[in-house]
């Protein structure tokens, strides 16, 4: 097959298979977040009371979440890409950085409508309010930590969507990535309201954790939405993605055990009734499989970085086979991550 050929089979093969692995991300990241809530007695409950929220309502809560997840990365991801991955000489976007700009604008569209929806839905749960009566008190609303954390995340996202949806330069995207990752941060910081040091430091963490997480798994779905588009280029592309999972996937463990050994020291009072909290609760025990699940991701991507040879845009390579499984593991991890949200 000529260069020219592959190079068009892989634009036209892209959009397929990015909605199917979108979808099934979504189903995969979506399964493991019923899964791990009904197995560690998590999941939303009907309480039987008269005034309250719906059970249908308590269960968007963590849904929305997952979906604001997914679409956080895929902006990421796309600015990512093309601030760095696909970075060209002159400040200009190229054909497939303009396209990233454009994706990013739509996830964050999406993005901001799961904040204002959730920010709803969180205040209904924590008021035990009906959602349909939700404005008689909507001062109250107002005043809970993580509706507020959630509004402000939607404005920001609103101004990201607006703001880079058609601009041409590297550096008018690169203000795109600094708006997105100061939008990470409220949901973070209210994450672990309580004062005492142990929790200021998982809350911390937790902000890093969260930033490192998102730029690691959105750049790789975005190597793999745009890097395609080029034989010349995927190398180039690929050693990019690299050098940010390297930083990325080292800053997501230190700052995960931190947060981690934050949380459980809040629960159990001190630090030295961690260990007994990890092997009996339900947050502990979630964090050993996502451990597991990062160790597996580990793994794949060492194995990827081998196989990453020849042509890569030919069918069946065990490159993209290996990545295809990291995107599936990586969606797992995103599931349980919203599941361990939920036992906070």
């Amino acid at each position: 097959m000529s260069t020219t050929r592959a190079t068009r089979a892989a634009r036209h093969r892209m959009p397929g298979r990015l909605v199917v692995g979108g979808l099934a991300a979504v189903v995969v990241a979506s399964i493991a977040l019923v899964v791990a809530l009904f197995a560690t007695g998590s999941e939303p409950r009907d309480t039987g009371g008269i005034g309250g929220p719906s059970l249908f309502v308590a269960w968007l809560l963590p849904l929305l979440r997952l979906i604001s997840t997914l679409a956080t990365v895929g902006c990421a991801g796309a600015l990512l890409a093309a601030v760095i991955l696909l970075r060209i000489e002159g400040g200009l976007l190229g054909t497939q950085g303009r396209r990233a700009v454009r994706d990013a604008s739509n996830s964050a569209v999406i993005w901001a409508a799961c904040s204002f929806v959730g920010a709803a839905v969180t205040a209904a749960v924590l008021l035990d309010t009906p959602l349909d009566l939700l404005y008689l008190r909507l001062d109250d609303a107002l005043a809970v930590p993580e509706v507020k954390a959630l509004l402000i995340t939607g404005i920001l996202v609103v101004a990201l969507a607006i703001g880079i949806r058609r601009v041409q330069t590297s550096q008018a995207a690169r203000l795109g990535v600094v708006v997105a990752i100061a939008a990470l941060i409220p949901n973070a910081l209210t994450a672990f309201p309580r004062n005492e040091s142990y929790v200021v430091l998982a809350g911390a963490a937790l902000v890093v954790h969260v930033i490192a997480a998102t730029t690691w798994i959105g750049g790789l779905a975005g190597l793999v939405r745009y890097g395609r588009a080029s034989r010349s280029g995927l190398p180039i592309v690929l050693e990019r993605y690299q050098q940010v999972a390297n930083v990325s996937s080292i800053a997501l463990i230190l700052s995960g055990l931190i947060s981690a050994a934050g949380r459980l020291a809040a629960q159990a009072g001190g630090w030295s009734g961690v260990f007994d909290v990890l092997t009996s609760d339900a947050y502990g025990v979630l964090l050993i499989i996502k451990v597991i699940a990062v160790v597996l991701l580990l793994v794949a991507a060492s194995l990827s970085r081998r196989q990453a040879t020849g042509n890569l845009l030919e069918r069946n390579v065990p490159f993209w086979q290996i990545v295809g499984f990291e995107l599936v593991v990586m969606a797992l991890t995103l599931g349980l991550s919203v599941a361990l949200s939920q036992t906070a």
